[in-house]
C-alpha cells in the first residue's frame, strides 16, 4: 500500500511538472516583453499622448504691474494716467491647424504599433529559426558521433587485412582524411550550438527544451495591406498628408484674447476710479506667398515623395517575396529528395548487411553504406532547418487576421 501512494505521488509530480512545462506558445509570449518591441511600444505611446496634446491651448498668460508712475514722485494719487494693472492675455492657435497636428501624431502612433507587431513577427520567425537550427545541430552532432564509430571499426577491419597480408594502406590514408574532416564538422557544430544557444538566451532568456512547432506554409496573395512593411510605408503617405492638411491649416486665421483691468487711486484733481481694457486678434495671411505658400507646395512635395517611396516599396517586396517563396519551395524539394535518397541507402544498407552475413562481401561495405546514409541523414537536417527557418522569415512579413 504503501508503494502505491508513492508511486501515485510520482505520477502526480511528473504530471505537474509536464502542465507547468513552456510551450512554444509560452515562449512567443515572451518575446512580447523583449527590449526590441518594449521600446517601440514606448514610442507608440509616446506619439498618442503628442496627440492628445496637440489639441489643447498654449498656457495664458497673466500680467501685474503698474502704469504711467512719475520717476520724480512715485505715487499712485499725482497724476491721471497712473494706475496699477491686471492683465490676462490667451492665444487661440487654428483649431484645424491644432487637429491636422494631433492626427498627424496619432498617425506615427499607429505606424509605430504596426512597427512594434512586425518586430514581435520577426522575433517569432528567429526563435524558429534558431529552435530549427539547435534541433539540426544536435542531429548532425549524433550523426557524426556514430560516423567516428564506423571509421574506427573501418580501422580495426582494415588493420586486419594487413596483417593478413593484403595490400590496402591507402585506404588508411583515406579513412584518416574522412574522419578528419568528420572531427572537424564536430567542433564547427560544438562552435555553432554555443552561437544558437547564445542567442536564443537573447530572444527568450534560456535555451528551450520543446519540440519543433508546426509552421503553416502561407503564400501572399499579392495584397500591399497584407504585408508589414507596405502596410507600415503606407502609414508614411498618410503621416505625410496630415503635413499637407496642417500646411493648408496655415492660411487659416490664429486668435487671442486679450484683457486688462486698471485701478486708479483718489487724488488731485481725481476722485478715483477702475477701468478696463479687453482685445480680440486675429492674424491675416498677408505674407501668404512668401509664407504659407511655400510651405503648402513642400508639404505636397514631401507626400509625392512618400508615395513614389511606396509604389518602389511595392516593386521590391513582389521581387522579395517572390525570391524568397522560391528558395522556401526549394528547399522543400530538398527535403523530399534527401528523403528518398535516405530510404535508398537504408535499403543499400540492409542489402549491405545481408551480403556480409552471407560471406558474400566483407565488412567495410557495409561500414562505408552506413557512413554514406548517415551523410544523408546529416544533410537532411540541414535542409529541413533551412526550410523551415525560410518559412517562418516569409511568415514573418505576412499580417495575420488578428491586424
Amino acid at each position: 500500500m504503501h508503494i502505491r501512494y508513492l508511486t501515485l505521488a510520482f505520477m502526480f509530480l511528473l504530471y505537474a511538472t509536464q502542465a507547468n512545462a513552456e510551450t512554444f506558445d509560452g515562449y512567443v509570449k515572451r518575446l512580447a516583453e523583449h527590449p526590441q518591441v518594449t521600446q517601440i511600444l514606448e514610442q507608440t505611446t509616446r506619439y498618442k499622448e503628442l496627440s492628445d496634446s496637440a489639441m489643447g491651448l498654449p498656457d495664458p498668460v497673466l500680467t501685474i504691474g503698474v502704469d504711467n508712475v512719475p520717476v520724480s514722485n512715485p505715487s499712485f494719487n499725482s497724476f491721471l494716467p497712473t494706475s496699477k494693472v491686471i492683465g490676462f492675455k490667451q492665444q487661440i492657435p487654428s483649431y484645424s491647424a491644432r487637429k491636422a497636428k494631433s492626427g498627424k501624431q496619432e498617425k506615427l502612433s499607429e505606424k509605430q504599433q504596426l512597427i512594434a507587431n512586425y518586430t514581435m513577427a520577426r522575433l517569432e520567425a528567429m526563435l524558429i529559426s534558431m529552435l530549427a537550427k539547435l534541433d539540426k545541430v544536435k542531429q548532425q552532432e549524433a550523426y557524426a558521433q556514430k560516423q567516428l564509430v564506423h571509421y574506427k571499426a573501418l580501422e580495426e577491419f582494415f588493420k586486419g587485412k594487413l596483417e593478413s597480408g593484403s595490400g590496402v594502406y591507402w585506404r588508411f590514408s583515406q579513412v584518416d582524411v574522412e574522419r578528419s574532416q568528420v572531427e572537424n564538422k564536430l567542433n564547427d557544430l560544438v562552435a555553432e550550438r554555443d552561437d544558437i544557444e547564445a542567442e536564443l538566451v537573447r530572444l527568450v532568456g534560456e535555451v528551450p527544451d520543446i519540440p519543433l512547432p508546426n509552421i503553416p506554409n502561407i503564400n501572399w496573395n499579392g495584397s500591399e495591406d497584407a504585408l508589414y512593411p507596405l502596410r507600415i510605408a503606407s502609414e508614411d503617405i498618410a503621416i505625410a498628408s496630415k503635413d499637407v492638411d496642417y500646411a493648408d491649416a496655415a492660411f487659416g486665421p490664429n486668435y487671442g484674447v486679450n484683457a486688462l483691468y486698471k485701478q486708479r487711486e483718489s487724488g488731485t484733481g481725481f476722485n478715483g476710479d477702475d477701468w478696463f481694457s479687453a482685445q480680440v486678434t486675429v492674424s491675416i495671411p498677408l505674407w501668404y506667398s512668401s509664407n504659407q505658400a511655400p510651405k503648402i507646395r513642400a508639404a505636397e512635395a514631401g507626400k509625392r515623395s512618400t508615395e513614389n517611396a511606396y509604389s518602389d516599396a511595392i516593386r521590391m517586396w513582389k521581387r522579395s517575396l517572390k525570391a524568397l517563396s522560391s528558395k522556401r519551395d526549394a528547399a522543400l524539394k530538398n527535403v523530399m529528395v534527401f528523403v528518398q535518397r535516405d530510404k535508398s541507402l537504408e535499403k543499400m544498407v540492409a542489402a549491405a548487411e545481408r551480403n556480409y552475413e552471407a560471406s558474400e562481401s566483407d565488412l567495410d561495405t557495409v561500414l562505408d553504406a552506413q557512413i554514406n546514409q548517415l551523410t544523408i541523414k546529416s544533410q537532411l537536417a540541414e535542409q529541413r532547418a533551412r526550410h523551415l527557418t525560410l518559412m517562418a522569415k516569409f511568415n514573418s512579413h505576412i499580417i495575420g487576421e488578428k491586424e
